[in-house]
């Protein structure tokens, strides 16, 4: 691996590979400390809580020292992404010049960067990320980008795994109520690994709200070549039925792209997760989200306290998502599954 930025760039065996390397981190933590004398900067242009923190211990554990780095809120200077700006606005330092230096002092970089939620052909550009790659000498890993969370998203799939084969597994991702217009970064990601791990995906969501067509044409491939189903709808609870996974996540419809959901109380109850709703679902089924998460607006406080909610294994599952990717970019030969 040079990076670790999309999942789309890694094949469907190489994912799965990784997860189990996650799992055996957990259960196993080196001993050594295969990563002493290197810095890693984590640079966060939005709010982190699991992202950051898992990050870092996850630098720590392995025994790298960690540099968080709070772009253009105080702890850093503000960055310019464009090439020929005449930089006469807030932004007092260019990516050309910032990212190589960031690449001299450490081993790899790390960078969150949301979507501006103006327009999403600007935003799927991932231009702040591109400009990382773009500069960068050494590995660079996405933290939450526009269009993806692939770390989440192995995390997600290292939480399926540790409680059942997930191949040929129903996994349910259903919209959820918010009173934002949240990104489409981990629904994208959720469904593309659930997809590459071979599980039959169910997308629910209402009309308008279909995920990125680039999303659902890799969702699409990926169950092709694994010999499971893709389906959409708007249909709830039915949609719950059978499903041995489910995901609940807001995120903003293309249509309206930046512009908040309804807020009518009826439509947030048809599509708020309920103990009734995950009642359909498989018996041994599992509720995962990650978090932060809304009670009682996005999930029912009885589905996050109930025997399906799995969301706080899921957050743990981070750290050691963090370890193997950090492993499998700066020592593979330290990267051992164990299965």
């Amino acid at each position: 691996m040079k990076n670790f930025t999309h999942l789309s760039e890694h094949a469907p065996e190489e994912l799965l590979a990784l997860a189990d390397a996650a799992l055996a981190l957990k259960k196993a933590p080196p001993r050594d400390r295969p990563l002493e004398g290197r810095s890693l900067a984590f640079c966060f242009m939005n709010p982190s809580l699991r992202t950051q923190t898992s990050c870092e211990a996850a630098a720590a554990s392995l025994g790298a020292h960690p540099i968080t780095l709070n772009l253009g809120s105080g702890g850093a200077w503000q960055m310019e992404h464009r090439d020929g700006a005449v930089m006469d606005g807030a932004a007092a330092e260019h990516l050309k010049e910032a990212v190589p230096v960031l690449s001299r002092y450490c081993a790899a970089l790390g960078l969150r960067s949301f979507p501006s939620g103006a327009s999403w052909d600007e935003d799927k550009a991932e231009p702040y990320l591109s400009a990382f790659r773009k500069y960068s000498t050494v590995p660079v890993i996405n933290l939450e980008s526009a269009s993806g969370h692939p770390g989440q998203a192995l995390a997600d799939l290292m939480t399926i795994r540790e409680r059942m084969n997930p191949k040929g597994r129903n996994f349910l991702l259903t919209w959820a109520p918010h009173r934002k217009a949240l990104p489409m970064a981990v629904p994208n990601s959720a469904a593309e690994i659930a997809a590459a791990a071979g599980m039959n995906v169910t997308i629910a969501r209402p009309e308008g709200y279909d995920l990125p067509p680039e999303t659902m044409a890799r969702v699409r491939a990926l169950c092709a070549a694994g010999g499971s189903t893709l389906r959409v709808t708007d249909r709830v609870p039915e949609a719950y039925d059978g499903a041995h996974a489910v995901y609940a996540k807001s995120w903003g419809a293309l249509a309206r792209y930046g512009q908040p959901p309804p807020a009518d109380p009826v439509f947030r109850a048809r599509w708020m997760p309920t103990a009734d709703k995950m009642r359909r679902a498989a018996e041994d089924a599992l509720f995962l989200h990650c978090l932060p998460v809304r009670r009682g607006l996005e999930v029912a406080d009885d589905v996050l306290d109930g025997p399906w909610s799995a969301v706080i294994d899921e957050a743990e599952n981070r750290l050691h998502a963090a370890k193997a990717v950090l492993l499998a970019l700066l020592a593979p030969g330290k990267l051992i599954v164990q299965k």
